[in-house]
This record gives C-alpha cells, sequence and structure tokens, in this order.
C-alpha cells in the first residue's frame, strides 16, 4: 500500500515537472488564436511533403520533421492557452498525429511499424483509459533520421 502512494506521488511529481517546462518554454511565445485542429491536419500535410521530397532533399525532409515536432506542440498549447481543448479537439490531434506517424514511417518499415503498431495500440488505449500515453516515436525518429540520413 506504502508503496503505491509513493509512486503516486513521483509521478505527479513528473507531471507538475512537465507542467512547468512547458509553460517556461511558452510562456514569453505570442500565439495566435487559431484552431488547433487545422494546426494538427496541416502536420498531416507536412508528412504526405516529406515523404514526396525525402529521396531528393534530405535537408529539407529533416527541417519538415522539425517543424512537424513544433506544430504539434504548438497545437496543444494554443489550445490549452485559449480553452479550446475538448474531447473532440483531442481524438483528432491524436489521430492526425497517428496518421503523420504513419506516413513518416512508411519509407522505413523495419522497426518503425512496429513502434507505430505499438503507439497505436497505446492511442486505443489511452481512449479506453482516458488518460494520454504514447510513446514519443516522432521524436526519436528525428534522431535516427538525422544520423543516418540527413548528415
Amino acid at each position: 500500500m506504502m508503496k503505491s502512494r509513493r509512486e503516486k506521488i513521483r509521478k505527479l511529481k513528473i507531471s507538475k515537472d512537465l507542467i512547468k517546462l512547458r509553460e517556461f518554454l511558452f510562456s514569453g511565445l505570442y500565439l495566435p488564436k487559431v484552431n488547433p485542429n487545422l494546426i494538427s491536419s496541416f502536420t498531416v500535410i507536412l508528412s504526405i511533403i516529406f515523404i514526396l521530397i525525402f529521396d531528393f532533399h534530405r535537408f529539407i525532409a529533416a527541417i519538415l520533421l522539425i517543424l512537424i515536432l513544433i506544430l504539434d506542440a504548438l497545437d496543444g498549447e494554443i489550445a490549452r492557452r485559449y480553452k479550446l481543448n475538448n474531447k473532440e479537439g483531442y481524438i483528432i490531434d491524436v489521430t492526425c498525429d497517428r496518421l503523420s506517424e504513419a506516413l513518416i514511417f512508411f519509407p522505413f518499415f523495419f522497426p518503425w511499424f512496429f513502434l507505430f503498431a505499438s503507439n497505436l495500440f497505446l492511442t486505443i488505449l489511452s481512449f479506453n483509459k482516458k488518460i494520454h500515453i504514447i510513446l514519443p516515436l516522432r521524436h526519436l525518429f528525428l534522431i535516427y533520421f538525422f544520423l543516418f540520413y540527413a548528415l
């Protein structure tokens, strides 16, 4: 019993630390009041462009990956700042995130497909448990891409 209480306190502390980090990063940043769902949808479009230019312009593809990650962070921050967060927006955001992952990982079948499948399972679990659980695959992929393709 005592161990589970300590575990809950530790998780709460980590959550508070992440919230403080997010507030530090975005506190002075001007964010326009746009529909966060449009930003999420735009990341899917950028993912399609990534696939189209990957073989020809790897540096630009790497920049697109960075832009996709920045936009993914901004859509959530805009939703929180302007109180636009709701269940529908969460579902659209998560769906666009998984579509973006599927498109980005398409040319890199192994091992990224299996990691994507894991993330898809975690997304379904998140919907059922009403808690956001994902693997930061696009962040890991960005590192992988820079190490093996963009440099």
